[in-house]
């Protein structure tokens, strides 16, 4: 009997439980899994509340199909048929200027333009601006060891505009942190890439749209076409569901806490859970690294200090639900994001009802504000209602809205989102080995190797392959 604990029932936890379900009878080895969730219910962050004809996202709102493994799992699942893309008649967001919402550049992703001349046309940048990026291709590449901050890696390259102006608002709005936190071979890897193969990457951009594939850059799509960002039709709270519905129900402890856990004298591990202690022959932590600290902390200092090398900020989401004819602006887009040296306490918004059909009813709309870490300190201190007004403060000039929202509904998350230092994809590699020299270890979770929906899955999917591939260790 192979037994297995999983610490963690969010999107890692639950495939890797899927995972071990499915390989346990696929190979013949008899499995008792338990799965153990601090919180009241499975799947993380993947939410969705339904209240007066919205369709509310808690989480995240969508994942992106160029990473296989979550559509991979959402066909297995037999969710194909709910997949829904993004609003097909809509081609843009936006990035705020003042009170002012200005498109992102056609072609502009991320850090880089496929195109230069709409970056030339832009009113968020100057003409000193512009000029320094389009001397790019004269940039000489950087081709020396060592990784770099995104932040540095966009000034080199396009100059301190562009970074403050596209990248930083861009960048920021994924992984929640600022660009000179962020490791650019940990969170965008294929730009180095490009930098490394053609020298400059607005040669590199250009060369992608002319159809000329570098590695990792593949220009064609077989199978089925999907949008790149899809979300199900009643919402992604429909595929943790259909992840937990997977797990039998008497392996799924819900507010079941882990206090402690420690390696046994006959090589299994200890855990406990509310005073209740079971034994395991492997054990899998399916959460943030930061809050892998208090369990695997006290096993020794290099894995505190290991550990400590991936922070993690909090977060907010607040859904506002409005009636059309109080919102001016006519939200021909997605959303926008906010840059950093516009000081305002929201650092994007989504027209969440512009971006998937069945949000809000037809004479609605729904919005969906982000905050970050600083915004959340100031909802504990400073109350709900104050911050509440204070978004509405800063959306009103920019959405032209003339009337109180119909209702609206905090969603606040506690150390959920790690963020990628320069350096982190070597930390995560004596992470691994420290693992791996651990009898019975495994680590899983968003907070590793990927910050999206399809890297936690796959994590989760590893860890699970890896346990029944050492299963002649344990």
């Amino acid at each position: 009997m192979l037994r297995v604990t999983i610490i963690g029932a969010g999107v890692s936890g639950l495939a890797c439980g899927i995972e071990l379900e499915e390989l346990s009878k696929e190979k013949n080895v008899p499995l008792e899994l338990n799965i153990l969730e601090a919180g009241p219910k499975p799947g993380g962050t993947l939410s969705t509340l339904e209240q007066d004809g919205f369709l509310m996202e808690e989480g995240p709102d969508c994942f992106i199909t160029e990473k296989p493994a979550a559509l991979e799992l959402s066909k297995k699942l037999g969710l194909e048929g709910e997949l829904i893309r993004t609003n097909p008649t809509l081609k843009q967001s936006f990035i705020l200027k003042g009170t002012k919402l200005y498109p992102i550049p056609e072609g502009f992703y991320m850090l880089a333009p496929s195109r230069l001349m709409p970056l030339m046309r832009t009113p968020l940048l100057s003409p000193l601006g512009k000029l320094r990026a389009a001397l790019e291709p004269f940039v000489k590449a950087r081709r020396g060891p060592g990784d770099e901050s995104v932040g540095a890696f966009v000034r080199r390259r396009f100059g301190r505009e562009v970074l403050e102006a596209l990248a930083q608002p861009l960048v920021g709005g994924v992984y929640n942190a600022g660009p000179d936190d962020l490791s650019v071979a940990a969170c965008l890897p294929r730009f180095r890439e490009m930098e490394l193969k053609y020298g400059s990457l607005l040669k590199a951009m250009a060369a992608r749209r002319l159809g000329v594939s570098g590695r990792g850059m593949s220009t064609q799509v077989s199978g089925a076409r999907y949008s790149l960002f899809v979300s199900f039709k009643k919402g992604l709270g429909a595929l943790g569901e259909a992840m937990a519905s997977k797990i039998p129900p008497a392996s799924l402890w819900l507010q079941a806490p882990v206090q402690s856990l420690k390696p046994t004298e006959h090589g299994t591990w200890e855990i406990t859970s509310h005073g209740r202690a079971q034994e395991a022959d492997a054990i899998v932590l399916a959460i943030q690294p930061a809050k892998m600290r208090p369990l695997l902390g006290p096993l020794g200092p290099e894995w505190d200090k290991l550990l400590s090398a991936v922070p993690a900020h909090d977060s907010a989401t607040l859904n506002l639900g409005f009636r059309l004819k109080d919102v001016g602006h006519p939200l021909d887009g997605f959303g926008f994001v906010v840059p950093a040296r516009e000081k305002k306490l929201i650092v994007g918004c989504t027209f969440a009802s512009q971006k998937f059909e069945g949000r809000a009813p037809e004479d609605c709309v729904l919005l969906r504000a982000f905050l970050g870490s600083e915004a959340v300190k100031d909802i504990k201190s400073q109350g709900e209602a104050v911050i509440l007004e204070r978004v509405l403060g800063e959306l009103t000039p920019i959405l032209q809205i003339q009337g109180p929202p119909m209702f609206h509904h905090w969603a606040v998350y506690e150390g959920s989102m790690s963020y990628f230092r320069p350096g982190h994809l070597d930390q995560v590699s004596l992470l691994e080995e420290k693992a791996a020299e651990t009898k019975g270890l495994y680590l899983a979770g968003n907070g590793l190797k990927g910050a999206g929906i399809p890297d936690a899955i796959a994590a989760g999917q590893d860890a699970a392959e890896k346990i029944i591939q050492n299963l002649k260790l344990i």
